[in-house]
C-alpha cells in the first residue's frame, strides 16, 4: 500500500487535544442502575415458541471476533464482513462462498463499507484503508482520531468520520482526499458507532451532538441539520445524546436514535423534523412504508407509526436480553440476543412467532437481508445466513 500524505503537526495536535477530551467511553445499557451500585436485572428467560414461521440456515462461515459497532455491508448478491483481528471477507450471499479475503495487518477499528468495488475500513492505527474489487489492499490514510462509524462507500468515494467530528471524503481508488467539513465535538463520547447513508448525491451523517448533517457528495458543502435531541442533565454522561448506529432511510424519510433520549425521523431532502418521540436506547432503528422498530435500553421491541411515530406495538417478552438492533423485513422483525439466538416477531403485533439459535455467543450487530437471505454475525465471528422455510 502506498503512503498517503499525513495532517501537519498542528492538526496532529488538535486532534490529539480532542481524542483526549472525547475519549470513547463504553457506557452499558443498564448504565442507571451501575451507577447505583444494585445488580443489573436478570435477562428474561426464553419461552417456547410455537414456530409460525420456519426459517432454514442454509450456510456458514467464521471469520475473529466482530465487536458491537462494526457493521456488514450489503450488495446486491453479497456481505463484506471484517473481524477485529484484521480479516475482511466478501461472501456470497446465496452460497457462503468466499469470493475474496484481506488482511490487514494492523487490525480493524471501523468497518464495515463497500460499493461491490471498493471496501473500506479503519485500523487500528487510525489508518483509513481502501480495498479492491479482488480483495487487494490499495492505500492507507493516516487519520487525526479514533474511528468507530463505519465508513460509506458510494460511487467510488469514500467518506469517513472521526470521534472528532471531522468528516473527509476520499477517492476510492487514488486516496485523494477530495473535501473535508468540521463540526463540533462533543465533550464525551459513547463507545457506539454512527452512521451514514447517502440519497441522491447527498451524505447524511449521525453525529455526537444528537443531530443529523447533510453534505454534498462531490463537495462536502452543508445542505442542512436536523437535530433529534438535545443534551440535558447534570453531568456529561447525562448529556450524551450522540446519533448511535445507521440511520434508516426509506424513500425520503430518515429516522435515526440519539443515544439514551430519543428516536424520530426527518425529512431526507430537507431536514424538516417529521416527528421525534422519548426512547431510551442505543441501538439503530429499521423501518418500512410503515413502521419504524427499534429496541430499548431494557430490551423491549417499540414499533411506531412511521408516518407520526405514534407507538404501534410494544414487546416485552425479551427484557434485559441485550438485543441487538432490529431488522424489520416484510412482515417479520428479527431481533438477536446476548446468547446468539435470533427470535423472529410479527409486525403487525409484536409477537414472537419464531426463533432460531447461532453459536451461543452476542449478536451485537444488525442482522442485515439480500434478497430473501438473512445475515447475522456473532460476536465471535459466526457468520449464519437463513431464508423462509
Amino acid at each position: 500500500m502506498s503512503a498517503a500524505p499525513r495532517f501537519s503537526p498542528v492538526s496532529q495536535r488538535r486532534a490529539m487535544r480532542l481524542a483526549r477530551l472525547a475519549l470513547p467511553l463504553l457506557l452499558a445499557a443498564q448504565l442507571g442502575a451501575c451507577a447505583s451500585g444494585s445488580k443489573p436485572p436478570e435477562p428474561a428467560p426464553l419461552t417456547p415458541v410455537v414456530n409460525i414461521l420456519t426459517v432454514k440456515q442454509v450456510w456458514t462461515q467464521r471469520i475473529g471476533a466482530v465487536p458491537a459497532w462494526f457493521q456488514t455491508a450489503t450488495l446486491p448478491d453479497a456481505v463484506v464482513v471484517a473481524s477485529s483481528d484484521g480479516q475482511v471477507v466478501r461472501l456470497n450471499s446465496a452460497t457462503g462462498q468466499v469470493e475474496w479475503s484481506a488482511k490487514v495487518a494492523a487490525g480493524i477499528s471501523a468497518g464495515t463499507g463497500s460499493d461491490g468495488i471498493f471496501t473500506a475500513v479503519v485500523d487500528k492505527g487510525n489508518g483509513l484503508v481502501s480495498i479492491g474489487p479482488r480483495g487487494q489492499l490499495l492505500w492507507r490514510y493516516q487519520l487525526p482520531a479514533t474511528v468507530l462509524t463505519p465508513p460509506l462507500v458510494v460511487g467510488g468515494r469514500i467518506v469517513v468520520q472521526a470521534a472528532d467530528q471531522r468528516v473527509f471524503a476520499f477517492d476510492a481508488a487514488t486516496g485523494k482526499r477530495l473535501w473535508q467539513a468540521d463540526s463540533r465535538a462533543a465533550s464525551l463520547l459513547v463507545q457506539q458507532a454512527g452512521g451514514m447513508v447517502e440519497r441522491d448525491g447527498v451524505v447524511m451523517v449521525g453525529t455526537a451532538l444528537g443531530r443529523i448533517d447533510a453534505y454534498d457528495l462531490d463537495n462536502g458543502l452543508p445542505r442542512w441539520q436536523a437535530t433529534l435531541a438535545r443534551p440535558r442533565g447534570v453531568t456529561e454522561v447525562e448529556r450524551v445524546v450522540g446519533i448511535t448506529g445507521q440511520p434508516a432511510l426509506q424513500g425520503s424519510t430518515l429516522c435515526a436514535r440519539a443515544y439514551q433520549s430519543a428516536v424520530g425521523c426527518v425529512d431526507a431532502d430537507t431536514g424538516r423534523i417529521l416527528w421525534t418521540r422519548t426512547a431510551n436506547g442505543y441501538t439503530a432503528l429499521s423501518m418500512n412504508d410503515q413502521q419504524v422498530v427499534g429496541t430499548q435500553a431494557n430490551g423491549d421491541v417499540q414499533a411506531y407509526s412511521e408516518a407520526d411515530g405514534v407507538p404501534s406495538w410494544t414487546n416485552v417478552q425479551l427484557k434485559y436480553r441485550q438485543l441487538s438492533a432490529p431488522l424489520l423485513v416484510g412482515r417479520t422483525v428479527a431481533v438477536g440476543d446476548y446468547q446468539g439466538y435470533i427470535s423472529f416477531l410479527s409486525a403487525k403485533d409484536g409477537s414472537i412467532v419464531g426463533r432460531v439459535a447461532t453459536d451461543g455467543s452476542a449478536i451485537q450487530s444488525a442482522p442485515v437481508v439480500v434478497g430473501k437471505t438473512m445475515i447475522v454475525v456473532t460476536a465471535k465471528g459466526g457468520i449464519y445466513a437463513f431464508v423462509p422455510d
